[in-house]
């Protein structure tokens, strides 16, 4: 089943429990407009014959999400990149960007862990994966838990609670129940599941850890606390108290030599997402950076050249460690599961994020010092003060003066603390790329 955009919209009416800046949202799509349509985008270009035959493919005589696809060769996980560089170079999609990583990430773990201990949630997650190909829902991996004390686990009585990582509270024939905290868990607000899975290895004494799960976003028990101020719900907590999931929805409970393979095989894949995201980012930064030196009248100083070609080697390098990772993968003979080329895909992520601030640093060189100091927008749209900014910011005659306004306010944006953040946590901090290099290379 391929959905159509509105059938979108109307699944996130079903109940769920949202708050931002201290008030309970009522209506998701109609608080969330924007990022709510851009996400139904992502269901309206599948169904657009230019794009459909790469969005889906036929399974049965019935046309599936290709998201849905197990990835077997290097050719299909190099589809899924061109999947993701079609919404972002459109500016749309987003609500099953980490999903899908955590669907095929957990699956290669359930393979690996029933071959290992005789279990059977490979069963669970092959009716999880059918069921989503009916569907065809939108799907966000919930991964990142608050810690505590970084240096404890979790069931360490020094924890200043039990509830820092999520865990099993209890369990019956029917299901787990489970109780905790996940952070930042981006675009969560607008999915319909939640793929909920370790951050880390845990213990046998921490067992109750180890827990991997598909929860629906209205389940009774789930809360989300939208990021504040934001405009689009950003990257939300999400709290589960004493939320149900039956055991046909079970991934993973328990079996706590399991739970590492689990957070880095979606880490693996989601790596690779990442690259492949970043490239369309960072050809945008790079656009910005000569558009600057355009307006700028630099475009012939030998020393804006050096900076404009680094950029263009700073989103290439990115795109063909993207592309190596994807055509060079690690095919597991028993499951036949492509992962991604571990060593590229992690050098991949360490270069787009430790090099992200070097490239801050360009554009702001190139903008100028008017990037910290800009008036407000408010000014431009007040008669009495847009001659002013029309004559004294004006750059190179050829471009209007608003052009290069607005290009400024675009470094500004680029160069935010939460920009750079994203660029140095998201999908695994610098340290845990190196150590993956360092485990694989």
């Amino acid at each position: 089943m391929i959905r159509t955009p509105e059938q979108y919209v109307l699944s996130l009416r079903d109940g769920r429990v949202v708050y931002q800046d201290g008030e309970k949202v009522e209506d998701v799509p109609a608080r969330y407009r924007m990022a709510v349509e851009r996400a139904a985008c992502e269901f309206w270009i599948s169904n657009e014959p230019e794009y459909r035959s790469l969005f889906n493919y036929m399974e049965d005589g019935e046309e599936i999400s290709f998201s849905f696809h197990v990835p077997k060769t290097g050719e299909d996980l190099q589809r899924r990149r061109e999947i993701i560089t079609t919404l972002n170079s459109n500016g749309v999609g987003g609500s099953r960007l980490t999903g899908i990583d955590g669907l095929n990430g957990v699956a290669f773990a359930c393979e690996r862990m029933d071959a290992a201990m005789g279990t059977h949630y490979s069963e669970n997650m092959r009716a999880y994966r059918d069921w989503c190909k009916k569907n065809d829902p939108s799907i966000c991996a919930a991964v990142s838990d608050p810690k505590g004390h970084r240096m404890l686990h979790g069931e360490d009585p020094a924890q200043a609670h039990k509830d820092f990582y999520v865990r099993i509270v209890d369990r019956n024939n029917e299901g787990i129940w489970i109780e905790g905290c996940k952070l930042h868990i981006s675009d969560a607000i607008i999915a319909n599941e939640l793929m909920v899975l370790p951050s880390r290895n845990h213990n046998e004494s921490g067992k109750d850890y180890a827990v991997a799960c598909a929860v629906p976003c209205g389940a009774k028990g789930v809360t989300f606390l939208a990021t504040g101020g934001s405009f689009n719900g950003g990257h939300p907590m999400i709290i589960f108290e004493n939320v149900f999931v039956p055991w046909e929805r079970v991934f993973l409970a328990g079996e706590w030599q399991f739970s590492r393979l689990a957070a880095t095989s979606f880490a693996r894949y989601h790596r690779l997402t990442a690259a492949t995201y970043k490239h369309v980012s960072l050809q945008t930064l790079a656009g910005l950076a000569m558009l600057m030196a355009e307006y700028n009248g630099l475009t012939g100083a030998t020393r804006i050249q050096d900076m404009l070609s680094w950029f263009a080697m700073y989103a290439q390098v990115t795109e063909a460690l993207g592309k190596a990772a994807a055509l060079n993968p690690m095919v597991d003979p028993a499951s036949g599961f492509a992962t991604p080329n571990p060593v590229y895909t992690n050098c991949a992520k360490y270069w787009f994020a430790s090099q992200w601030h070097e490239a801050q640093k360009y554009l702001q060189d190139i903008a100028g010092g008017i990037a910290a100091t800009m008036p407000s927008m408010a000014d431009w749209a007040t008669p009495a003060t847009r001659p002013m900014l029309e004559k004294y910011l004006q750059g190179d005659a050829k471009y209007p003066t608003e052009e290069r306004i607005r290009a400024i306010n675009a470094v500004i944006r680029q160069g935010s603390t939460f920009n750079g953040v994203l660029s140095i946590h998201a999908e695994g901090s610098l340290a845990s790329q190196k150590m993956t290099i360092y485990q694989n290379a």
